[in-house]
């Protein structure tokens, strides 16, 4: 039976699921027109390749023998390189063999084509058959979520890492920790905010060690690519990104990308940190059979939990939907229109934002009228309740991080 014959076999039992998912899928596929209109009247941004712009002037500087990150005249690197050196490799064929647009299209394309067979081998891991035509449906709802079609137009890695994310959880279902692990440091390493995401590798002893060594092998190859001084001055480009990063502007000072999830917040800082610790507690304590949930809660806690975040970032919430979807589906109090409301609300983000500040009185927060913030609560909450809910007895708190993992992979 087609996934949609499945869907509307539902349509009795569960008839609000049934009609959000109708609406979230219509939404997702007709997103790329509504872009275009958008486009159009000059509400959202061209394709630009920003981004990929920088990565590009870096190849360019490591080529001839210059440092890869080019530092600002008033000791920034505002619109400069960002990443580790490693990441580099990711760019270098595309910038040597073509000029800068084709560069920057072929680029994209084949990190959305990346994200677009990983979630095929997410669901197939998830043991749920697609026939051809279903394959072939899933592109353009990749394709229409507006982050990673956001993430597209500025040039950015958003679509690459989700797809890193979702081969990695992908790996874990099908047994293969080790493979799991590398790939999840790898998405890390890379860029350093989706840290988050790494909360199954607490889960299994396995996975753990595989990011270990993945990540220290990556570390290795960087510095033997790229020299000690290169990361250096990657150092250097963190601690400025830390200082310019904890001055976060209003959401009402719309761009595309604003998602500002703890916007004049106090403590929010702290907030993060214990958040973190709680998601840490609670995969510890949690069941190995709950590795669909607890990967989840990783994945859609990098938006929310990373110091200075983006709507691009929603990307990562993708593979976190399919799972948390799965789960729900198999439980028999499962809520599964949550996730998919949280996918709606994620996907909105970006105009609704606009259209709020618009409307809405000034004296109604800024933190509030974020669709995205919303969106991202209950994928989180919902992940997070699902975790403790499969806490188990067996690891106490007082244990330490390495007993811990030990313990869970035996």
């Amino acid at each position: 039976m087609s996934l949609l014959r499945r869907l509307l076999a539902r349509r009795d039992d569960a008839p609000l699921f049934v009609a959000v998912s109708l609406v979230a899928g219509l939404a997702l596929a007709t997103y790329p027109a509504v872009d275009w209109y958008l486009r159009a009247i000059g509400v959202a941004p061209r394709f630009g390749f920003w981004d990929f712009g920088a990565y590009a002037n870096a190849v360019d500087r490591w080529v001839a023998g210059e440092s890869l990150y080019a530092r600002n005249d008033n000791g920034g690197y505002h619109g400069s390189y960002l990443y580790p050196p490693i990441a580099l490799l990711a760019f270098v064929p595309f910038r040597l063999a073509l000029d800068f647009r084709p560069a920057a299209i072929l680029w994209t394309a084949c990190a959305v084509l990346l994200l677009w067979i990983a979630i095929q081998r997410l669901v197939g891991a998830l043991g749920v058959p697609l026939r051809p035509r279903e394959r072939v449906a899933i592109l353009p709802l990749v394709a229409g979520f507006q982050p990673v079609l956001l993430a597209v137009k500025l040039g950015q890695t958003a679509a690459g890492l989700t797809a890193l994310l979702t081969l990695a959880a992908s790996a874990s279902l099908r047994g293969h920790s080790h493979l799991a692990g590398a790939l999840t440091a790898c998405c890390g390493v890379v860029k350093l905010p989706y840290a988050p995401a790494g909360a199954h590798l607490l889960g299994d002893r396995d996975r753990f060690a595989g990011a270990v060594v993945g990540g220290l092998a990556l570390l290795a190859l960087s510095v033997l690519l790229f020299g000690v001084e290169a990361h250096r001055t990657f150092l250097d480009v963190l601690a400025w990104g830390v200082e310019t990063g904890s001055v976060a502007r209003s959401p009402r000072i719309w761009l595309p990308p604003y998602y500002r999830p703890l916007y004049d917040v106090p403590y929010g800082l702290a907030i993060r940190v214990l958040a973190s610790l709680a998601i840490v507690v609670g995969v510890l304590r949690a069941s190995t059979d709950a590795v669909r949930e607890v990967t989840a809660l990783g994945f859609a806690a990098v938006p929310l939990l990373a110091p200075l975040t983006y709507t691009y970032y929603f990307a990562a919430a993708l593979p976190a939907v399919v799972l948390l979807l799965a789960a729900e589906l198999d439980r028999p109090d499962g809520r599964p229109t949550v996730p998919v409301v949280g996918l709606l609300l994620l996907h909105v983000h970006s105009y609704g934002l606009r259209t709020a500040g618009l409307l809405l009185p000034e004296w109604v927060p800024g933190l509030l009228i974020q669709p995205g913030l919303w969106g991202n609560l209950l994928l989180v909450g919902l992940a997070a309740a699902r975790v403790a809910a499969a806490g188990g007895t067996d690891l106490g708190a007082a244990r330490s991080l390495a007993s811990a993992v030990g313990r869970r992979g035996d």
